[in-house]
């Protein structure tokens, strides 16, 4: 039970130093095109209802601002260079701030370049209408009158979707995980997260991106957008953004299916009174559960972490994850940054997929985080770890990958750096425990092989029915969670009332 379409993944909604953020614009580039299929760089453009706030934080916003009116030709031009059609689509875009409206990332459907900063929320949508461009809300959940989305002046011409999870946190519910503990606005107003739009009746996708303000594109666990279109083109993104084909992710590359009726997430349906209900989730870790959700109430759990795998799970691929980082922890006063440069070696089996998840932090121009080399047998990686700049302290990074093998398939992961150092397990032994590589004594850097999750856990299929009497609009979204945290929302499916 797919649709039909790809899923494809990238960020739409990114910060660096042309703006009032940090790291460079090229390096941005490079990081977005070595491990996302599209990328929107959105720079602080413009903030028409800023006030004078205490010590310089207006004069470096104002200062960010022009930045990034000086630089646009550049972005402009860096989005033509690394633009390689079919494999990674650039996008134009910036951001506009709004004390009371909330805040916006417009994005543009080709890269002539505009730069129409237009103050008047009401201009700039009609603007948007004509010229084919996006207008995507984000870090709704913010109070009211404190850069929270005003869905009352929202235009669903150009704003079909609403970015929920970001470096913020996320605006599904008031209560959900990741919550809005980052920035300075406050915490959560339930009258502004997902569940509480939909209630009112609005008719919004979801998309998540990182909001990430240290230069690096798709950092893991910060957010991602996932688009479900036939090729990988602007035009083809933007038809299934228009037509709320999309879902958020906040790391693992979460592949998620959901029809309601034989109709896909983000549709719009007449009224029946018979809903078939159709969901397929392939994920990157044991999916713990999956939730249906009818006008925010959950109707219907599948869990498949609970499902015992049998001597035939071997036939399968099974996901396994290499994650590597860890070392002084910065209280101790010493360490710093590691390098990292490893071969991963599978013999007797066959790697299918892999995804890498590189964190955003530490902020470093001269370093990157690179699969160099990637074979049915074989993956070589450069990467870079150090316990500082990190979403939640977070210092690990990580490469997870589907094999296909048997219990006797090998899997060995030998270093140059930090230091000399190997390690080599079966599958069967992963099948039972996971396994740690030491680089040097302790309080050195470390790594972990993680049990091996069989397919009956990472992939799960369902169907079921559901009823109404059509008194009024229902709503109908998926959730996944995963037993690492990670998490996935499909966009709604609406049923009319009668």
């Amino acid at each position: 039970m797919t649709s039909g379409l790809n899923n494809y993944f990238g960020d739409l909604h990114n910060h660096n130093q042309v703006g009032y953020a940090q790291g460079s614009l090229d390096r941005s580039f490079e990081i977005a095109r070595n491990h996302l299929d599209f990328y929107a760089f959105t720079p602080h453009s413009y903030w028409p209802d800023v006030e004078d706030y205490d010590g310089k934080i207006t004069h470096k916003w104002k200062n960010g601002f022009h930045i990034a009116r000086s630089r646009w030709p550049e972005v402009v031009e860096l989005a033509k260079q690394f633009e390689q059609p079919g494999e990674f689509v650039t996008i134009l875009g910036y951001e506009r701030h709004g004390t009371q409206e909330g805040d916006y990332h417009i994005l543009f459907p080709d890269l002539k370049g505009d730069y129409e900063l237009i103050e008047d929320l009401s201009e700039l949508q009609a603007f948007a209408r004509q010229r084919g461009c996006l207008l995507i809300p984000h870090h709704p959940a913010n109070r009211l009158g404190h850069r929270g989305f005003d869905a009352s002046k929202m235009d669903p011409a150009v704003s079909p979707v609403l970015e929920i999870h970001s470096e913020w946190g996320c605006a599904e519910h008031d209560r959900a995980p990741f919550p809005y503990k980052r920035h300075t606005e406050g915490g959560r107003w339930t009258k502004h997260t997902l569940q509480s739009y939909l209630n009112q009746g609005y008719r919004l996708g979801v998309v998540a991106s990182t909001d990430d303000h240290l230069g690096h594109p798709g950092g893991y666990r910060e957010g991602l957008a996932a688009i479900k279109a036939a090729e990988l083109t602007r035009e083809a993104l933007f038809d299934a953004i228009r037509n709320r084909r999309t879902y958020a992710v906040t790391g693992d590359r979460i592949e998620l299916d959901f029809f309601l009726n034989d109709q896909m997430m983000g549709q719009e349906l007449e009224f029946t009174s018979e809903r078939r209900l159709k969901v397929h989730v392939r994920g990157w870790d044991e999916i713990d559960r999956v939730e249906v959700l009818k006008n925010g109430r959950v109707i219907h759990r599948d869990f498949p972490v609970d499902r015992e795998p049998d001597q035939s799970a071997w036939d399968k691929p099974v996901v396994l994850r290499f994650e590597y980082g860890w070392g002084p922890w910065p209280a101790l006063g010493w360490g710093g940054t590691a390098d990292w440069n490893f071969t991963v070696d599978i013999a007797g089996g066959q790697l299918q997929q892999m995804h890498p998840c590189f964190t955003t932090g530490p902020l470093d121009e001269f370093r990157r985080d690179r699969i160099l080399e990637q074979t049915p047998n074989q993956l070589k990686v450069q990467s870079f770890t150090a316990l500082k700049q990190q979403v939640d302290d977070w210092s690990q990074k990580a490469i997870v990958m589907r094999i296909q093998g048997d219990a006797n398939t090998k899997v060995s992961i030998s270093c140059n750096q930090p230091s000399e150092c190997q390690l080599t397990q079966t599958f069967a032994e992963l099948a039972t425990s996971n396994e740690m590589l030491f680089t040097r004594p302790f309080p050195w850097e470390s790594a972990m092989l993680h049990r091996l999750v069989f397919q009956d856990n990472w992939e799960t299929e369902f169907e079921f029915e559901d009823h109404s009497d059509g008194n009024k609009d229902d709503w109908y979204y998926v959730r996944v969670i995963q037993a690492n945290g990670e998490m996935a929302w499909s966009s709604p499916i609406w049923v009319n009332k009668k």
